[in-house]
């Protein structure tokens, strides 16, 4: 045979050799094992299921200062943005105004003191003339007593409104706040309630949104809510539904304006600020629980899940109750724990 056929044989009997041999070693060698996949466990939580309601921040404080007779301001204290507080005197009116008003209060407790002497005569015996130069001595009719208890009301609240004349002689603030608008100037004349000061208090904020036709049915008084601002991100602010109005807003979109409360204020917010809220309209507390995107939609109550039992996925069928926002409430089919594939 001739040596060049030799070697290529042998050649080829060592090929063979090595191929049989990998054959045995991988006819032996153990299957690969299934890879887990990706999963997530059955968990307690609280689960929400929520309606988003737009809106923005309405200031309910506004109080108005007005000119409490015709006259001069003397000082004026204040500019518009100033913060002021409770007691704190905005402006003073002249001298003169205040002397009338001194005189005024003092004709009004003269005439009131008169009124209150005669109506308290009228409890025991008075002279009454019945005829001209015909006097006896007799008790007072009750339509004369309730002539005179209707003349008395009216002499004290002119007694009253005297001494307020003459308390706003120094226009005072009457709570925390901050001057928004200001018409007052020292020095000029103004009219009986003329609007001199406008006032609010920043931190007397609400928040008024609105709702679509479709989630106005699901709305209550006392519903709670989360809510969210654009000028404060860092924050998220607690409060609760306080009012629904009936009544469909002006526009091509059917919507419903209802007022929110909040728990606290706080603080760089402002009237007109926008916010976003989110009212809860369904609540259950600590119940086992998936996030929603593993548990498909269907349309009853059941559905079905893939659990990994460490070795395999095994088909599983499921009761869900309430759908929230984020996660799905689990009534049956699943115990804490259990890893469910997400894919």
């Amino acid at each position: 045979m001739n040596k060049k056929l030799l070697i290529v044989f042998g050649l080829l009997a060592v090929v063979a050799i090595s191929l049989a041999g990998y054959a045995g070693v991988a006819t032996g060698a153990s299957p690969t094992p299934t890879p887990a996949p990706d999963t997530v466990a059955v968990t307690r939580c609280d689960v929400e299921q929520s309606v988003a309601a737009p809106g923005a921040l309405d200031n309910t404080s506004e109080t108005r200062m007005l000119m409490p007779v015709d006259g001069n301001l003397s000082e004026v204290l204040v500019r518009a943005g100033d913060s002021v507080s409770a007691g704190q005197v905005l402006a003073r009116l002249d001298d003169t105004l205040k002397a009338e008003a001194q005189i005024a209060l003092k004709d009004a407790q003269e005439v009131y003191e008169k009124a209150f002497n005669y109506r308290i005569s009228l409890n025991g015996k008075i002279w009454i003339e019945r005829k001209k130069g015909d006097w006896y001595k007799g008790y007072a009719s009750p339509g004369t007593i309730e002539d005179a208890d209707n003349d008395l009301a009216l002499k004290k609240a002119q007694l009253d409104a005297a001494q307020t004349t003459l308390d706003h002689m120094e226009l005072k603030a009457p709570f925390n706040g901050v001057v928004i608008e200001m018409d007052a100037v020292a020095n000029q004349p103004f009219h009986a309630d003329d609007i001199l000061f406008k006032i609010i208090d920043p931190k007397a904020l609400e928040i008024v949104a609105n709702v679509t036709e479709e989630d106005y049915p699901l709305l209550s008084v006392g519903q709670g809510a989360e809510i969210f601002f654009d000028a404060r991100p860092d924050v998220t602010v607690r409060g609760k539904v306080s009012r629904i109005i009936p009544v469909r807003i002006e526009g091509d979109s059917p919507l419903y304006n209802i007022y929110i409360t909040l728990d606290e204020v706080p603080d760089g917010l402002a009237d007109g600020m926008t916010a976003d809220t989110a009212i809860t309209i369904a609540k259950r507390d600590g119940v086992l629980c998936l996030p929603r995107a593993i548990v498909r939609a269907s349309g009853s109550d059941t559905t079905f899940v893939k659990v990994w039992d460490d070795l395999q996925e095994v088909e599983k069928e499921i009761k869900v109750g309430l759908r929230g926002d984020t996660y799905v409430e689990i009534v049956t089919g699943l115990n804490e724990g259990e890893q469910v594939v997400t894919r």
